[in-house]
């Protein structure tokens, strides 16, 4: 046998061998089961929709079987100021964890609670953050400035809002509730109501009375006292009075109409739908789901959260109630109902609101 023949008999019996002897060796990287730990500062509605739909893109892009998601790494403390200390503790608990190879933080508060007890090793994908910049998250639109931490960010989304509204309903004097927190106020957005209201001319009537868990009666009592100002708009917050899983939101918005006070539902199609005058459309949280879907593969790839990209420029789609418009004696404009995605003829409330 020559000696290239005997050389290449030899690579040939060495290949087979280590194929039989490991033969889990190659692609073993991609059997891993990435474990997936998920905290929120308690349950709200946008925060399960937003992760079904982040479910959902992962298994469309393949990841369903990679992934799981422990019951003992997901936490939901509650609402209110005697929870704050259990958002901390959930916190801890998961980044002492080296089972967890991510964690979702949903909200302001999980995502603060998180960074406060980074170990700087577990990646946090914060999704559903009121302000992530104002909020001091991250360093600004491009860079989150912390390694293992990534957020989606639409930049102008609640300023836009704002001037949005005002262009369809021209108001003079437009209504905020908000607890009087700095949570509370990126809540309801109130330093972008501002900023648009000094650009436009119109004033911003606050109502700052309301607790952190709030109920549909406090913030009724504070619509009240608004109402008493000759309020014309009133910017739906994302307050747990407004929640429908947990408050009676019919009553307030009841009373909003029979006020014929127009309102702009910060959460979207939700409220619009069960009436609401108009907001951005957020039935469909597909591209959310896609955006943060992306992250997380890409992370577990091999690639910091800090080097992916923040910026969702998804273009708003609008939302209106004609009912709603009717109702109040709205006229909206033509150019406003031939832009918008979403035009309703009814009221249809939740199907898991909590009162029926």
């Amino acid at each position: 046998m020559s000696g290239n023949k005997l050389y290449a008999s030899i690579i040939v019996m060495l290949l087979s061998f280590c194929m039989f002897c490991f033969p889990f060796s190659a692609g073993a990287k991609d059997q891993k089961i990435h474990r997936i730990g998920y905290l929120e500062g308690g349950e709200y509605w946008i925060f399960s929709q937003e992760s079904d739909a982040i479910k959902k893109s992962l298994s469309d892009m393949g990841w369903k079987d990679k992934i799981e998601f422990p019951k003992d790494a997901h936490f939901s403390p509650g609402w209110g100021d005697d929870k704050k200390q259990q958002w901390s503790e959930s916190a801890e608990k998961l980044m002492a964890r080296n089972d967890i190879d991510l964690i979702i933080a949903a909200g302001t508060d999980a995502i603060a609670a998180l960074l406060k007890a980074n170990n700087r090793r577990t990646p946090i994908v914060g999704i559903s953050a009121s302000d992530p910049i104002k909020s001091k998250f991250v360093l600004n639109e491009k860079d989150s400035g912390v390694d293992n931490f990534t957020v989606r960010i639409v930049p102008n989304q609640f300023k836009r809002m704002f001037e949005i509204f005002h262009d369809v309903v021209g108001f003079k004097r437009l209504a905020l509730i908000y607890y009087d927190t700095e949570n509370g106020k990126r809540y309801t957005n109130l330093d972008d109501a501002h900023l648009v209201a000094k650009e436009r001319g119109f004033e911003v009537i606050e109502y700052k009375k309301v607790s952190e868990s709030g109920t549909a009666a406090d913030c009724l009592k504070g619509l009240q006292e608004l109402a008493s100002q000759k309020i014309d708009a009133f910017f739906i917050p994302s307050l747990n009075c407004f929640d429908w899983k947990n408050s009676d939101v019919k009553m307030i918005l009841d009373y909003l109409a029979e006020k014929k006070i127009p309102t702009f539902a910060r959460n979207g199609t939700r409220d619009v739908k069960a009436g609401g005058l108009m907001g951005f459309s957020s039935i469909d949280f597909s591209g959310r789901g896609k955006f943060i879907a992306d992250k997380i593969v890409r992370i577990f790839q091999g690639e910091k959260p800090r080097s992916l990209p923040m910026i969702d420029n998804a273009i708003p789609k609008i939302s209106i109630n004609l009912y709603v418009a009717k109702k109040i004696g709205f006229n909206p404009p033509f150019d406003i109902l031939a832009a918008s995605d979403e035009l309703f003829q009814e009221i249809t409330l939740p199907d898991d609101r909590l009162v029926k």
